[in-house]
């Protein structure tokens, strides 16, 4: 059976500058089809000879820059060889990495012919008459160009089964006859959707070398509906009229709709010889999309509606704005780039007579939705009137509350610039500190509250959170102090909170969790489960969302530094840290998905980043690494998460193998410790031992062990315990005390260092199956590997084969690591501490008076090791070892 795979007013030219114009990356990266990429490769060197595949989709959706890399690919690879791919640098790793084998005479070995539809004909000859032996992949290009008689040659190449065929073609426009090779199981059918949401957005960055900020990808994404095509010109079109500014290295997208005669030709055909009322009733729907169905037919008319969707023209949605099943109970323009120019074609005097009509119309039927609200208001703007300032805050409000910080913030400062009240400047400031604008907020707080308490007082608790993001903690207390009662209490939280203290941070938010009525509820609870966590209390903090959920969380997206929203987030933190690894990625993973579906801009990122970090405890780095990755195009932007994301990044890159993505010394140059303190001695420790400094590893993890202890935050505590014997550094003596922490996660941590510290291998037994019970296999692995070195040590090989075989089962869940518990698994004699990290930096290529200044020893002492080292795993120099290292 056939194989088929789904995956989900004019700005006026002028002349470019030169540095513009080239801006565009030459060739399209492939991004978001490694999926696709992986089944095309796999189809054409399953069998030796004959066989195939077809790709298929829609115009401009990829077809051909896919089977460019899929010739690329099989022409580059030598025979039982991976091939590279020609892949954006930033993709998604844990997706690419498909495995690739051509078997041997197939695939990659086959010699590859790029046939256009005409000269398929002339080809047939010598085709007919290849010897078997030589076999070709064939790649036609745009199939249902064939003529009856080209169709009727490839039928015939099909059937001899000689040679392979790649096709493009268009299904829809191919001949009967040709679906032939699909129906028959001559070729593989390969369907290409759309880009997703978020490889759309990152097609976007990376076609301006990864430079394009996170508001215009955002956008171009959105108006492109993850068409690849559609996605170049746009940004071609963009350039040419200006909308894309340079400021120092990244590239900003300005107001206006990019357009040009390409993307005009692309939309022709829809609107071409579109009766005037079809062609009134399309920009009706554009300018007030999601348009209500029962509102649209009382003025426009239920028929002309349903011309509309018999062309394909418009779409159902659910109420509220987001797609759903029948019945529906919205309308909108079924391609976002054409409602785009539906809206800049409209004349200002028919856009204000919509207008009121539509508003009239909209309270006839009982008044406006919230999303219809936002939309209204919007379009009053856009026809140059002035709402009034309850319409406005009402419709900024339920934009923020929504997470659509652009609409956001054109909104609130409108409101503000029209009305200048304290609610005005309130809803502008929680915009701007949703928005991680916050020298914009903070300069705005002591603008307009210097001659206006009133705005002060509702200004300065945004600023000072604004102020505590940043690490001016000594401003921000001074802040706070202006403040009182329960807004001085929470604010003073948050400041503890990114100062890093967990006590502080705790008792400053526990009250106000205690009381249903409190404000700031809400952000004090999450701020609480946060430190609770820290604390190794992961279960009380579990009870704290439990209590939320019962009494009410309160408003989503209400601006402030942590909301309603955070909920499925601080949640999944919490079952991690309570041991339940598997449940809070598939939370963190729905959460995710769902910010980014919906262009929701920085929430994506704050997301993604949460849900990197609990993909790093599950081990699988190379899939984490691009959520923790931070560019101009993805990230949260408030300074405490960007330090994160920098320095998960180091601990990932220092836990892949040498050959991989090597820890970049500069990536933590520079950071603050604050409430990451912890992790950023994690990182800083494996970079020392890396480079062979086991001391200066040692006295950064002893010295945040101990800070932890004194702060009682136990949590970080025994992270830090547990990297210490993870290193094979020296046993810290808090390893051997009882640390009063919840869940067998936390436990099993300690448990680990413990039992590496007495040698103690029952207990590190026991250890390895409760890490390998709560999901963290690179951790179970780590532990059975070293439990192998105690059983072979003592003498019992069976016992250190079988941990061995367990360590290399868990593995397979992680892809490629090399940290030091696992350096040589298997491989002969137990290696001491010191010999593996000889033989870790001879296989990085180190001479021996390199090793010797690193290590402060001789170069006669490395030598010695390494001879002992070459005698115990029975290898004869460096690259031996370097091979024995990555495998």
């Amino acid at each position: 059976m056939a194989t088929a795979v789904q995956t989900a007013p004019y700005a006026s030219p002028r002349p470019v500058p030169e540095a513009q114009g080239t801006a565009l990356v030459g060739r399209t990266p492939l991004v978001g089809r490694e999926r696709e990429l992986a089944v095309a490769l796999h189809c054409l060197s399953r069998q030796a000879r004959g066989g195939g595949i077809w790709i298929t989709g829609e115009p401009g959706v990829g077809k051909t820059r896919l089977a460019q890399e899929v010739v690329a690919a099989s022409q580059a690879a030598p025979r039982g060889a991976r091939p590279l791919l020609a892949v954006d640098p930033g993709e998604r790793p844990g997706a690419g990495d498909l495995p690739y084998e051509p078997r041997a005479g197939a695939g990659g070995a086959a010699r590859i012919e790029c046939l256009t539809a005409v000269e398929v004909p002339d080809a047939a000859g010598p085709l007919l008459r290849t010897d078997a032996r030589r076999p070709r992949t064939l790649w036609i290009e745009d199939a249902h160009l064939l003529d009856a008689q080209g169709v009727a040659v490839v039928l015939r190449i099909a059937h001899r089964g000689t040679h392979k065929l790649l096709i493009t073609a268009n299904a829809d426009e191919a001949a009967p006859r040709l679906h032939t090779l699909w129906k028959d199981q001559y070729l593989a059918r390969l369907d290409l959707a759309p880009l997703d949401a978020v490889s759309a957005r990152r097609l976007a960055a990376a076609l301006l070398a990864g430079r394009l900020t996170r508001p215009g990808a955002v956008r171009l994404a959105e108006m492109s509906a993850g068409n690849p095509m559609l996605l170049r010109e746009l940004l071609r079109a963009a350039l040419c009229q200006g909308l894309l500014t340079r400021d120092g290295d990244q590239w900003h997208l300005g107001d206006g709709t990019p357009t040009s005669s390409a993307l005009r030709d692309l939309v022709a055909p829809a609107l071409a010889a579109l009766p005037d009322a079809e062609r009134d009733a399309l920009q009706l729907i554009a300018l007030a999309e999601p348009a209500r169905l029962a509102v649209l037919e009382t003025v426009v008319g239920a028929a002309t509606l349903l011309r509309l969707e018999d062309r394909g023209l418009v779409r159902g949605r659910a109420h509220g704005g987001s797609p759903g099943p029948p019945p529906v109970g919205a309308l909108s323009i079924a391609h976002p780039y054409l409602g785009q120019v539906l809206r800049q074609d409209v004349a200002p005097l028919r856009s204000g007579e919509w207008l009121r009509t539509w508003a009239a119309a909209l309270d006839a039927r009982g008044g406006q939705l919230p999303v219809e609200r936002v939309r209204v208001t919007q379009w009053q703007l856009d026809a140059g009137l002035v709402p009034d300032e309850p319409s406005l805050l009402d419709a900024a409000g339920h934009a923020l509350r929504g997470h659509e910080l652009p609409v956001a913030a054109r909104l609130a400062k409108a409101a503000w610039r029209t009305h200048r009240t304290a609610l005005a400047a309130e809803l502008l400031g929680r915009v701007l500190l949703a928005g991680a604008d916050l020298d914009e907020l903070i300069g705005f707080a002591a603008d307009a509250g210097a001659d206006r308490p009133d705005i002060a007082a509702r200004l300065d608790p945004l600023a000072a959170r604004a102020l505590a993001l940043q690490g001016r903690h000594a401003e921000a207390d001074r802040l706070i102090e202006r403040l009182h009662g329960d807004e001085q209490q929470a604010a003073r939280a948050v400041a503890d909170c990114f100062r890093g203290g967990a006590d502080r941070e705790l008792a400053g938010a526990a009250p106000p969790v205690a009381r249903p009525g409190a404000s700031h509820r809400t952000e004090s609870a999450l701020l609480a489960m946060s430190a609770l966590c820290r604390r190794g209390r992961p279960l009380d903090a579990l009870e704290i969302h439990r209590r939320l959920q019962r009494q009410g969380a309160g408003e989503r997206g209400t601006g402030g530094l942590c909301d309603a929203d955070w909920l499925a987030e601080a949640h999944a933190v919490a079952l991690l840290h309570a041991g339940r690894l598997e449940a809070a990625e598939t939370l963190l993973t729905r959460a995710y998905r769902s910010a980014a579906e919906g262009h929701r801009v920085r929430v994506d990122a704050q997301r993604g980043l949460a849900l990197g970090c609990a993909l790093y405890e599950r081990g699988r780095l190379r899939e984490a690494l691009p959520y923790v990755t931070f560019t101009p195009a993805y990230r949260v932007g408030w300074p405490p998460w960007q330090t994160k994301a920098r320095v998960y990044a180091a601990l990932i890159a220092g836990c892949l193998p040498p050959h991989g993505l090597p820890a970049d010394d500069d990536t933590l140059h520079g950071l603050s410790a604050g409430r990451h303190a912890t992790a950023l001695a994690l990182a800083r420790a494996r970079l020392a031992h890396r480079d062979g400094d086991q001391d200066a590893a040692a006295r950064l993890l002893g010295a945040a062990t101990d800070a932890a202890l004194d702060d009682e935050a136990y949590g970080d505590a025994v992270t830090a315990l547990h990297e210490h014997a993870r290193l094979g550094l020296p046993p810290h003596p808090g390893a051997l005390v009882g640390l009063p922490v919840q869940g067998p996660f936390l436990r099993a941590r300690l448990h680990y260092a413990r039992a590496l510290a007495t040698g103690d291998a029952k207990l590190l037994g026991r250890t390895c199956h409760a890490l390998a019970d709560c999901g963290a296999s690179l951790y179970a692995a780590e532990g059975y590997a070293e439990l192998a070195r105690l059983q072979r040590d003592a003498g019992r090989e069976r016992a250190a084969t079988a941990a061995t075989a367990q360590a290399r089962t868990l593995l397979r869940r992680c892809g490629d690591v090399a940290t030091p518990p696992l350096y040589f698994l298997g491989d002969g004699p137990s290696l001491s501490v010191r010999e593996r990290t000889v033989a870790a930096l001879a296989a990085r290529g180190m001479a021996d008076k390199e090793i010797a200044a690193r290590l402060v020893v001789s170069p006669r002492t490395v030598s010695n090791t390494l001879y002992r080292v070459y005698r115990k795993l029975g290898v004869g120099d460096r690259r031996d070892l370097r091979r024995m290292l990555s495998a």
